[in-house]
């Protein structure tokens, strides 16, 4: 069973519409040429190349990549931490009981991650403890950076608390990169900085101490953890030669990195192999970022082709999924 933890939907629940005007809702335009774009009063993001709204479409799509399972979250775009704290609330609320209503429609193909606003630590351990009791759902997306405030901060530390006690996996998503100010020409927004801000986002999980505080955390990075896993030896390197790095943590940052998780999103085989050699193929998980023309068009062959025994394809593909998720695999075999 192939499961990819990296996909994303615009819920028609959250569009604007005459009932609900307010600027802050995205409108999905679709052009002549039948590409997708979503907007609101603050973003416009587009072209999408596939079916980010119709559910069947969606399903339809994961058909044609070998996808059975997809645990399917919000577009990160769609975080709204720049709303007041009960206005953030409410969106997420929207999303995620769309999303648990659409897990109910296909719980053979999907599972649901929820998003929480952490705007406001109080509301988001309220609405994380209301996704995983109420809602049944596992994980929840957060951004890598909340308005500028990185994870590991301490403010952050009672939401980690609660998602340590609920033992909820957690996908952390590049948000807002840092330096986006001189990353305009060439996509490299995106290019650059997302794997950047993963990369901060990472640095500041281990150099915080936030793994010693909550060691059973299960946090997975995007795109095979953006530029940290390539840095890593730089981070030890510091640690040892340097007394800033040691503020908060008495072990190299190396063996942090080995408690965190990753997905397959790398682009080319050879950075996949070295993910997994440094962090173990049980710290790997599929990925597509669906439905956005960043992620594999195929990314089951993209895992088969990268020159990986069976087993630990196996373990990449869905076995580590199955555990993290805490999934049964009986509830998603065929009807």
């Amino acid at each position: 069973m192939n499961i990819d933890v990296h996909g994303h939907v615009v819920v028609q629940e959250i569009l604007r519409s005459e009932a609900h005007p307010e600027g802050w809702r995205p409108e999905v335009v679709r052009d002549s040429a039948g590409r997708v774009f979503v907007r609101n009063d603050y973003f416009v993001n587009g072209p999408i190349p596939k079916e980010i709204v119709e559910w069947p479409k969606i399903i339809e799509n994961l058909d044609a990549t070998q996808v059975d399972v997809m645990a399917v979250s919000p577009s990160p775009f769609l975080f709204f931490y720049y709303l007041d704290p009960q206005a953030g609330l409410y969106a997420c609320q929207v999303q995620n009981d769309a999303i648990a209503q659409a897990v109910a429609q296909y719980p053979r193909r999907l599972v649901g991650m929820g998003i929480v606003p952490l705007q406001d630590v109080r509301l988001a351990v309220k609405e994380l403890e209301r996704v995983v009791r109420a809602l049944k759902m596992p994980a929840v997306e957060v951004g890598s950076n909340v308005l500028g405030a990185y994870l590991g901060e301490e403010r952050f530390w009672p939401f980690w608390e609660a998602v340590e006690a609920l033992d909820v996996f957690v996908f952390v998503h590049p948000e807002d990169p840092i330096g986006k100010d001189r990353l305009g020409p060439y996509y490299l927004i995106n290019l650059v900085g997302n794997p950047i801000e993963t990369a901060r986002c990472i640095a500041d999980v281990v150099f915080s101490g936030l793994l010693d505080r909550f060691p059973r955390l299960k946090l997975c990075f995007a795109h095979g953890g953006g530029a940290a896993p390539y840095i890593m030896g730089r981070f030890d390197h510091g640690f040892r030669m340097r007394n800033e790095p040691k503020a908060n943590i008495a072990r190299l940052p190396s063996e942090y990195m080995h408690m965190l998780y990753y997905d397959t999103i790398t682009h080319y085989g050879p950075a996949l192999e070295y993910l997994v050699q440094c962090f173990g193929p049980e710290h790997v998980v599929l990925a597509s970022d669906y439905p956005f023309d960043m992620g594999p068009q195929q990314p089951v062959e993209f895992v088969r082709s990268a020159g990986l025994v069976e087993d630990v394809q196996r373990k990449i593909l869905g076995e580590n999924a199955l555990r993290l998720l805490k999934l049964d695999p009986s509830a998603f075999s065929p009807a």
